[in-house]
């Protein structure tokens, strides 16, 4: 069962519906072919059985009328006949009477009168034996047993001509005697024997006792002795099956009512089936002829249904192809027209989907193409950026040596000082020493102030490039916002386009697999866009960063221009001192302690500004860090951009595939 179930599973449409549509047709022309057949036997059956009761009704009503014509004249004899009229010489006339009713009932074989006082008179006259007392015949007793009422007796062969009779009789009114006649039953029997009950069925009559009256195949007076005979005596009437002979036969049967005898009709069963045989064989010419019609409907019903799925399976296939210019010509309005319809539609919908999915495809590529530019100029400002981060750190190391110069410088002029104000003999000496120092400390300042106002100019270089990386970065992440909602409409056209390939089931596997590839490339450009924004944002951080410390660069640098330029206004006043200090010679020791506090307050300064020289230096060597990082950065996001614009390629690779 299974076997035949696979390959019918495999078989095509069209011999699938062929073979359906035939054992439905074959089927349904049995069905009704066995139904009519049997409902034609059926009323075949019904008017045989119906033709046999009503030839049992036939001779019912000719036993009622012979019996009850005679049982008028029986009882009109008995009624008119006296004793007297059969004493001496009145029996002539009883006898002339008799005589002209036997010539006007041929019927009649005999009719007789018998007395109490054992006087027979009979006509025809038949010379009896000087014994015979018809006091002692049963026709005689069961009449007068009867007392007035009329006595049929059980058939028998008349002993003169052998023929089967009946004797009724009934006694006179005036009980002197009884009067009877015996009735031939010649024409009963002749009527039963030429009655049919369908073509080889016959009618039989019994008497109440079990005897044959009239069978076309037994002898009248035989006693019917078979089962079936038996079983008509257990009711009035009915109908039954039984076996006669090896064959099975029909029996319908019905009860006299006057007489007590059973009428019957009896025939074969194999009657009903010959009966139906030319119903049987009209049957078949007419199923011959309905599979034939009905076949030949079959095979146009099935041609104008698999000629288009043909079609179909054609056209499906130049489309998984990818030839999407592929159109199904409708024919029709019923569910195939529907069908090519729909597929007309969905092919329509792909190619618009394809389409847009090409646009979409093109446009990534462009928009990867300005992300590798604007990642390229970044690079190039993040370069720039750290070759002046370079600068910057080279110049921060140069100002911090210079400051530690000026210190140490500052530290000697305060020993000067000291020296001068602890001994006067060689303030000349000091003073011109001094003189000197403070000349070389004026031209340390003045240098240490045009690499302040360099290192000032460096920084706000530095911050603008910054500014304008930031601003880049910005943008960037801007058309990074945009490809990734180019990617997400990429990914809902590739679900929509697998949605619809599922609806199409086999035929649409090959857009499903396009579908899912064009889907994988957008949750691949979705995960590079949002790796390459992580970026962007973490290199806004570290801008962010960059420029706040750049910042603080920059009030650390105008920290140090104004003591560089407070510095340089005290050199100038110890200059100034130092000339004077021969006019001022009286006061040395004064100002020798009053410059010992500013060379100190001066080396506290110096310091300060070492301090913040290097810290400087520090940060810049942060921000060149930075600046590296961020170089980095722009290179993977390069990277990035180059491979959203490959996959762009492959995008487009794909899409070229089909023919819109």
């Amino acid at each position: 069962m299974g076997k035949l179930l696979n390959l019918f599973r495999d078989m095509k449409v069209a011999k699938k519906l062929l073979i359906s549509f035939f054992v439905i047709l074959i089927a349904a022309v049995s069905i009704i072919g066995g139904m009519s057949y049997q409902t034609a036997k059926k009323n075949f059956e019904s008017q045989i059985t119906s033709s046999a009761n009503d030839n049992i009704k036939i001779l019912d009503n000719l036993i009622n009328q012979m019996i009850e014509a005679k049982f008028n004249d029986v009882n009109n004899f008995a009624r008119v006949i006296q004793g007297n009229m059969y004493q001496g010489d009145n029996q002539d006339e009883l006898r002339k009477t008799l005589s002209q009713y036997i010539n006007l009932n041929i019927d009649v074989e005999q009719v007789y009168v018998a007395g109490n006082d054992k006087k027979f008179v009979q006509e025809p006259n038949i010379q009896m034996a000087a014994d015979y007392d018809p006091t002692t015949r049963p026709w005689y007793k069961d009449a007068v047993a009867k007392q007035g009422g009329i006595v049929v007796s059980e058939p028998y062969k008349a002993k003169g001509n052998g023929h089967i009779v009946v004797t009724i009789a009934k006694q006179t009114e005036d009980k002197n005697g009884v009067v009877a006649l015996d009735l031939s039953l010649d024409n009963l029997l002749k009527t039963t024997k030429l009655i049919n009950i369908g073509k080889k069925g016959y009618a039989f009559i019994l008497d109440g006792k079990q005897k044959i009256i009239a069978h076309p195949q037994e002898k009248s007076g035989d006693k019917a002795a078979d089962s079936w005979a038996k079983k008509i005596y257990e009711d009035n009437h009915g109908a039954f099956t039984y076996s006669y002979g090896g064959s099975e036969k029909n029996m319908v049967f019905a009860t006299n009512v006057k007489t007590g005898w059973k009428i019957g009709g009896t025939m074969y069963a194999t009657e009903v089936i010959e009966a139906a045989q030319p119903v049987f064989y009209n049957m078949l010419i007419v199923m011959l002829i309905s599979l034939v019609v009905g076949g030949a409907l079959i095979y146009f019903v099935t041609l104008s249904i698999t000629k288009p799925l043909k079609r179909l399976v054609v056209t499906s296939k130049e489309i998984s192809e990818g030839d999407l210019t592929q159109t199904i010509e409708i024919h029709s309005n019923d569910e195939i027209g529907q069908l090519a319809k729909g597929f007309n539609e969905m092919t329509n919908s792909l190619r618009t989907l394809i389409g847009r999915i090409n646009d979409s495809a093109g446009h990534v590529a462009a928009a990867s193409e300005e992300l590798t530019a604007s990642v390229r100029q970044a690079s190039e400002a993040t370069e720039q950026i750290t070759i002046a981060m370079d600068e910057i750190s080279s110049g921060a190391t140069t100002q911090t040596t210079s400051v530690e110069n000026g210190a140490m410088l500052l530290f000697d002029v305060t020993e000067g000082i000291q020296h001068v104000a602890n001994s006067s003999s060689s303030i000349n000496t000091a003073s011109a020493h001094t003189r000197e120092k403070a000349e070389d400390g004026g031209k340390l300042v003045g240098r240490t102030v045009n690499q302040m106002q360099s290192i000032a100019e460096s920084v706000s270089q530095s911050d603008a490039v910054i500014q304008l990386l930031n601003n880049k970065s910005k943008q960037i992440g801007d058309i990074l916002e945009v490809i990734q909602n180019i990617a997400d409409q990429t990914n809902l056209l590739a679900l929509n386009a697998a949605i619809e390939a599922a609806r199409a089931g086999e035929h649409g596997r090959g857009f499903a697999i396009v579908a899912d590839e064009v889907r994988k490339l957008a949750e691949q450009s979705s995960v590079s866009s949002s790796e390459i924004s992580k970026l962007i944002c973490e290199i806004q951080d570290d801008m962010g960063k960059t420029v706040k410390s750049m910042n603080h660069v920059n009030e650390e640098v105008q920290s140090g221009l104004v003591i560089a330029n407070e510095t340089k206004q005290n050199f100038a006043e110890i200059l100034q001192s130092t000339n004077k200090i021969a006019n001022q010679i009286k006061t040395m020791v004064e100002t020798a302690n009053g410059m010992s506090k500013g060379a100190n307050e001066v080396s506290i300064s110096v310091g300060q500004i070492a301090m913040t020289a290097q810290n400087n230096a520090t940060s810049t060597q942060n921000v060149a860090a930075s600046a590296e990082e961020q170089l980095a950065s722009m290179e993977e996001i390069g990277s990035a951009a180059g491979t959203l614009s490959q996959m762009a390629e492959e995008l487009q690779g794909l899409i070229d595939r089909f023919k819109v």
